[in-house]
């Protein structure tokens, strides 16, 4: 019985390591939040959707605590090269950021389709995923819990600051490469 029961308080520990990160990665979160950056976008780019790039750039983005944390608190009024200029330790790693959070970002915007919460749009170029709706997500989706309140205020930022930059000029602040 004991080393049954050490196996298990080992296995809740790992669980534990990662268990924010999984949460973070979810994609009916991320698909949420990526619905108030399309919002965000568009409200401020006169009604352009973002394209693929800008999903995959946030995500990287949003999976980063002391980004989130950085972010959530700014005027909408700033650009990110504030954040950069402010914090530029924020974007070391944000490369290896971005390609891991690729995977999560795709199946985020794939569930926000099939979901009714975002509208994929063909064209030249890459695909733009454009928020439907109302300006709020519906009653069931909405979320009421605090803990999420800064990525979900992150991504609204992104949003707004990546509407008003040609995406060449975000990455190149970024040093980012697609």
């Amino acid at each position: 019985m004991r080393s049954g029961g050490t196996r298990r308080s080992e296995r809740q520990v790992r669980m534990r390591s990662d268990h924010e990160e999984l949460l973070a990665k979810n994609p009916a979160l991320l698909s949420r939040i990526f619905w108030h950056l399309a919002r965000k976008y568009s409200d401020t780019g006169a009604g352009k959707a973002p394209a693929l790039p800008v999903f995959i750039l946030s995500a990287g983005l949003l999976f980063h605590r002391e980004t989130v944390e950085k972010i959530h608190r700014m005027n909408f009024d700033s650009q990110f090269l504030k954040v950069v200029a402010e914090r530029p330790d924020l974007i070391g790693g944000l490369q290896a950021r971005v390609e891991s959070s690729a995977r999560p970002a795709f199946l985020a915007l794939q569930l926000g389709v099939a979901a009714g919460l975002l509208q994929r749009d063909g064209g030249g170029g890459f695909p733009t995923f454009r928020a439907l709706g109302a300006a709020d997500l519906p009653p069931a989706l909405r979320d009421n819990d605090s803990s999420l309140g800064a990525m979900i205020l992150a991504g609204k930022r992104l949003g707004a600051w990546f509407a008003l930059e040609p995406f060449e000029t975000i990455q190149r602040q970024l040093t980012v490469e697609f």
